[in-house]
């Protein structure tokens, strides 16, 4: 999160979205809390901040409704710890300042007057307005914006004085008299005044302003002038000449074309330069690292610093670095003349007092050289910067490290979010060069974003690929990226070498590694989705010196929470020196047994508080265990994927991947060979929840959990795995056995089979209610409840809690009902569901449809309800909010339109309703409404088919 102090509060989460921050106490905490960001803020001192004087009888409570407030608005942000709050992961514009202010200062200092005005006016960039404006009559705010205000003062008198030396009087004097006629007392404004002035040949003025400050300080004040001012007095009478800022002269190449979308990483590269004396711009070929530096390089010239730049890609020989710089210096000898001085030695005694960045282009194959030398000149040159390029760092005590990333691309596909990216304006930008009568477009936008996603953001590809346009068209490109290195074989013609095609770049790369670290690289590619440090060292044969070597040379990138993973591109190249090493099934093998033990290492935890941590843990690796499950059904190895698929059907069925989790099991089901009976017999409950929905055959569902059943007795499995008792507690509630149900439940520990047991409370409530027992079925719920509340299993709170609003509900309570629900909903989302998603919000809105206040807004709602559902192909949650929306045109009299909203959802049913939820309120809605339009032959129709329901719980 971004708060912004320096003008009007402004306030924007990691996406740049900006948050509303009510104006008043709110905003009061939020702005003192940002003063400390990170910092533990105690109450006290919030409590005296937000009520100066006059805390409130009750000064905790009425801060914690405060911060309750507050933290609405930008969530876990705010955080609670010993007495007092603090911001995380919160950046300021104060703090921003702070350190451009205080490198200005350093730059000042060191007399470098380019750095100063660059630094500075980034620094001064930052207002927009009073500090703290809003609250600065608050006394906590008070000093500070006072501060603040103060120091922003003293950056604008150095970036004057700095504009003055690089720039001459001419430029900066229309500023300085602003400055004089704003604060006429001011001496420093006024000798600086003065002194351009008289620059200018406007001596006579320059004599007048001091004279006028003269008197009003004797007259006002009753002193003399500062030694300062009058020094500025005296040169004015001496004669000031100002020389004209020198012209730079430019030693780096002008590229053809623009820096596209690199204008953030161009303001942190200058930021660390501005700060360190040696920086590596280090990235995966073919990411602009070149063409950033460059482009540094020329705005560094800009502000009066002088820039060399150092070639290193043709150099083979290491014993010609120095000659190497010496070149780039205009430093070189003729061999004829030679003096006999060590190189060395004359290239540090060149360097030792020029103000210069050194920029120091493709080291990664002279690496060790390259940090030799740079530990050798940068101490004897203690003005000297260098900046270098390279796939890994130089590995020196002080050298700042920037990792170039690959460009943004978008997750939307309309035009408007994708031309906001970098990766597509690249790609467009380029592709105009290539077509002029290219364009991005709301038909093109997709495919254009979808090329950019495949080639992984990387310039160097994208701008293969767009010059591709010339001859083919978006979508013969689009189609030919499997083939990505044959398709962008044709670059530049003056490029090196391996900047001419995809393939060479990834060349250059795997050349400078060593034998064993290219089979690990090799192995990675088998990972989908990037894979944790223990993953990756096992599957591969590595430790973790391996991955790191592998990180620094910007061939495996490491992302967030101890993951690592392959640019696709580098991930094909990989794969294919695998399969050229002979190790492709091998390493399948082994990925699919990690993957395999670590899905039934989670499955105890599935059913236990520790499933939400579980559920992360499987979702970081989703794409590695259906990756896993895909291959040895592939390859025939029953035990491995019946091993991966039965313990992770909770986390597809929790995680919303139902789908996809259906296919796999049946397929896995479906596989021959030899099988543990345990993961036989669990394979037949896999992918079954589908029967909830409707979309398999209850019969065909039935004679799975038969002959699961028969395994389990068979081999006598309900003690290898307690959840297998579910088996007979399904086919108990598939055939309406409540004897059979209750039987199961008699028998089950009241501890080890806790889980079970609580659904079956669940199940065998329903009976109760239908039995005329509604004290015996609330009873049985409040058990079910607390049993799942107790374990921390959020699917079985959900389900009690649905079944107890239900009871309400028939009650006439609606408030406490959605009350209930809405405490689903919220167990749900812990879950990691989408609210579109959901398998319990459906009945929020049926409580809302029925008995809300305003069937009108509830109709517009469950518009919107219906496209998110839609968008995600949630069927049962589009019918859903069709339902209610029909349920609403009803209550305002709206039938037939209600009617045709109900027939219009019906023809989106699944195959077989008889155990389908939405099917049976869908049809019980349609025979109200055709008995009130007087249809008798749909109310028949509709009714038949609500009777013919299986649904086993109350609506």
């Amino acid at each position: 999160m971004r708060v912004d102090l320096l003008g009007p509060l402004r306030v924007r989460d990691d996406s740049g979205a900006e948050i509303a921050v009510p104006a008043g106490r709110q905003r009061a905490l939020l702005i003192r809390l940002a003063q400390e960001p990170g910092r533990l803020v105690p109450a006290a001192v919030l409590i005296d901040a937000l009520w100066p004087g006059e805390p409130p009888a009750n000064a905790p409570g009425a801060l914690q409704t405060q911060v309750s407030r507050l933290r609405g608005r930008i969530g876990d942000r705010l955080a609670a710890d010993s007495g007092g709050y603090r911001l995380t992961d919160t950046a300021t514009d104060a703090a921003e300042f702070e350190r451009l202010a205080a490198q200005t200062e350093t730059a000042a200092r060191e007399q470098d007057a380019g750095t100063v005005r660059h630094l500075a006016g980034r620094a001064l960039e930052l207002w927009r307005g009073p500090a703290l404006a809003g609250v600065a009559d608050l006394p906590f705010a008070e000093a500070e914006a006072t501060r603040l205000t103060a120091r922003r003062e003293a950056v604008a008198a150095l970036l004057v004085e700095a504009r003055l030396e690089l720039e001459g009087a001419a430029a900066v004097l229309a500023e300085l008299a602003a400055r004089h006629g704003a604060d006429p007392l001011s001496e420093p404004d006024a000798g600086r005044y003065m002194r351009a002035l008289a620059a200018s040949g406007r001596q006579a003025e320059a004599l007048d302003v001091y004279e006028k400050l003269r008197s009003r300080l004797a007259d006002e004040l009753g002193i003399d002038p500062s030694p300062a001012l009058a020094r500025a007095h005296l040169d004015v009478l001496r004669g000031i000449e100002t020389a004209p800022a020198a012209e730079t002269v430019s030693h780096l190449p002008r590229p053809l074309t623009d820096c596209i979308g690199r204008e953030h990483d161009l303001t942190a590269l200058r930021d660390l330069v501005d700060a360190n004396r040696l920086v590596t711009l280090t990235g995966p070929g073919g990411t602009g690292k070149t063409r950033l530096v460059i482009e540094a390089g020329h705005r560094i010239e800009q502000e009066g610093t002088g820039v060399r730049l150092v070639e290193l890609a043709p150099v083979n020989d290491a014993g010609r670095l120095d000659d190497v710089f010496l070149d780039a210096l205009g430093l070189s000898e003729p061999a004829l003349s030679k003096r006999n001085v060590d190189a060395r030695e004359r290239l540090a005694e060149a360097l030792r007092n020029r103000r210069m960045v050194l920029i120091v282009d493709n080291c990664e194959h002279l690496i060790d050289a390259v940090a030799a030398l740079a530990a050798h000149l940068l101490p004897r040159a203690p003005v000297l910067r260098m900046l270098a390029t390279s796939r890994e760092p130089l590995g020196l005590t002080g050298e700042a490290v920037f990792n170039l990333g690959p460009l943004s691309t978008p997750d939307s596909a309309t035009a408007a979010d994708a031309a906001s990216h970098s990766a597509v304006r690249l790609f467009v930008e380029r592709g105009r060069q290539s077509d002029s009568s290219f364009a991005l477009s709301a038909a093109n936008a997709g495919t254009v974003v979808g090329i950019c996603a495949a080639l992984d953001g990387l310039p160097l590809s994208i701008e293969l690929a767009a010059a591709r346009l010339r001859s083919m068209s978006l979508e013969d490109l689009a189609s030919r990226l499997d083939d990505r290195f044959t398709l962008l074989n044709r670059g530049d013609r003056t490029a090196a070498p391996r900047q001419r095609s995809l393939r060479g770049v990834v060349d250059w790369s795997w050349d400078l590694l060593d034998e064993h670290e290219r089979r690990v690289l090799a192995r990675l590619s088998v990972f989908n989705g990037g894979a944790d440090l223990d993953a990756a060292c096992e599957v591969c044969s590595a430790d973790a010196d391996d991955i790191r070597s592998l990180v620094d040379k910007s061939l495996v990138q490491r992302l967030p929470r101890g993951r690592y993973r392959l640019l696709e591109t580098v991930r094909e190249y990989s794969a294919e020196r695998l399969a050229e090493f002979g190790e492709t099934a091998r390493a399948y093998l082994a990925h699919a047994e990690y993957f395999a033990r670590l899905a039934e290492r989670a499955a105890p935890y599935l059913q236990r508080a520790e499933q939400v941590e579980w559920l992360d843990r499987l979702a970081a690796d989703h794409e590695n265990l259906t990756a896993a499950i895909r291959r040895m059904i592939a390859a025939g190895n029953a035990r491995l994927a019946h091993q991966a698929v039965v313990p992770i059907s909770w986390y597809w069925w929790m995680r919303g991947y139902r789908k996809e989790g259906q296919e796999l099991s049946f397929q896995v089901r479906d596989m021959e060979g030899p099988v543990e009976p345990v993961h036989r017999a669990g394979a037949h409950l896999a992918g079954m929840w589908a029967l909830w929905s409707g979309l398999l055959d209850p019969d065909e569902v039935a004679a799975g959990y038969a002959e699961a059943e028969r395994i389990i007795e068979e081999h006598d499995l309900y003690e290898v795995d307690p959840l297998l008792k579910m088996v007979p507690v399904l086919r108990a509630l598939l055939s309406g056995d409540e004897t059979a149900l209750r039987a199961v439940g008699a028998g089950l520990d009241r501890e080890r089979d806790a889980h079970v047991r609580g659904m079956v409370l669940l199940f065998c409530s329903e009976y109760s209610a239908r039995a005329g027992k509604p004290e015996q079925a609330l009873a049985e719920l409040t058990e079910s409840n607390a049993i799942f509340t107790a374990l921390g299993e959020r699917f079985g709170i959900i389900m009690s809690l649905q079944a107890l609003a239900s009871t309400r509900t028939a009650e006439g309570d609606h408030v406490e009902a959605r009350r209930m629900l809405l405490s689903a909903l919220e167990a749900e989302s812990e879950l990691g569901a989408d609210r579109s998603d959901s398998v319990i919000v459906e009945n929020v809105w049926r409580i809302d449809a029925e008995f809300g206040a305003d069937p009108e807004a509830v109709l517009a709602q469950m518009r919107v309800e219906e496209e998110g559902a839609r968008q995600i192909g949630n069927f049962e949650n589009v019918i859903g909010a069709r339902t209610s929306a029909a349920v609403c045109l009803r209550r305002l009299g709206k039938l037939t339109e209600a009617r045709d909203e109900l027939l219009a959802a019906e023809a989106g049913l699944p195959e077989y309703i008889n155990f389908s939820e939405v099917s049976l309120r869908l049809y019980r809605h349609l025979a109200e409404v055709a008995r009130e339009l007087g249809d008798r032959e749909l109310e028949a129709r509709a009714a038949e088919k609500a009777e013919g329901s299986l649904w086993p719980f109350t609506l």
